[in-house]
């Protein structure tokens, strides 16, 4: 039987593209590390001893692709809450980028995309729609209801998490440089 997407599948899709941007993100994270390390040791929240920068980002990297791979692969709700719980830590991360005027916000390991309102709200966005997906069917049952095992399914969430990506990202870079820039007359 052929399903049409409900409401609640859409909520879904969005949940399913948050998890594709923790495989995305954590990948960079392994592969670049220095610019996360480096957002995470100027927040100075971590100062565990032996653990650095670099390290805790790794591992957050790891965690983010593990996570994001099980969130898509399982029909286990509780995924959806710790998705939804990261992205709250995320938002929280950002927040405090943003009050101590780090240039990077760390997310996909480019020092050109400053930490902004729109990823707090991105974030939390992400977040809410996370804690919804609990109620609503997962990734995997979406597809199963679907013409051609769930393609357009899986087109639409790739679309949503370039979109994202493109949110989280180049947007940032534009309204950045569109900033006047300060002209000192001696």
């Amino acid at each position: 039987m052929v399903r049409v997407i409900s409401n609640m599948d859409a909520v879904t899709a969005l949940y399913a593209s948050a998890a594709v941007l923790l495989v995305i993100a954590g990948a960079v994270k392994v592969v670049r590390p220095a610019t996360t390390a480096a957002m995470i040791e100027d927040l100075g929240a971590f100062a565990f001893g032996p653990i650095t920068g670099t390290r805790l980002t790794l591992t957050l990297g790891v965690t983010e692709i593990t996570l994001g791979i099980a969130a898509l692969l399982s029909d286990l709700a509780a995924l959806s809450v710790i998705v939804g719980v990261l992205y709250i830590a995320f938002s929280v991360a950002v927040w405090r980028a943003m009050s101590v005027g780090a240039e990077s916000c760390g997310c996909f390991g480019r020092v050109d995309a400053p930490p902004t309102w729109l990823h707090v709200v991105g974030n939390l966005t992400l977040a809410v729609c996370s804690f919804v997906a609990v109620a609503s069917r997962s990734p995997l049952e979406i597809m199963k209801d679907q013409p051609a095992t769930g393609i357009g399914f899986v087109v639409m969430i790739g679309v949503l998490a370039g979109l994202e990506l493109v949110f989280f990202t180049a947007l940032p870079e534009a309204l950045e440089a569109r900033k006047p820039t300060r002209v000192e007359y001696s």
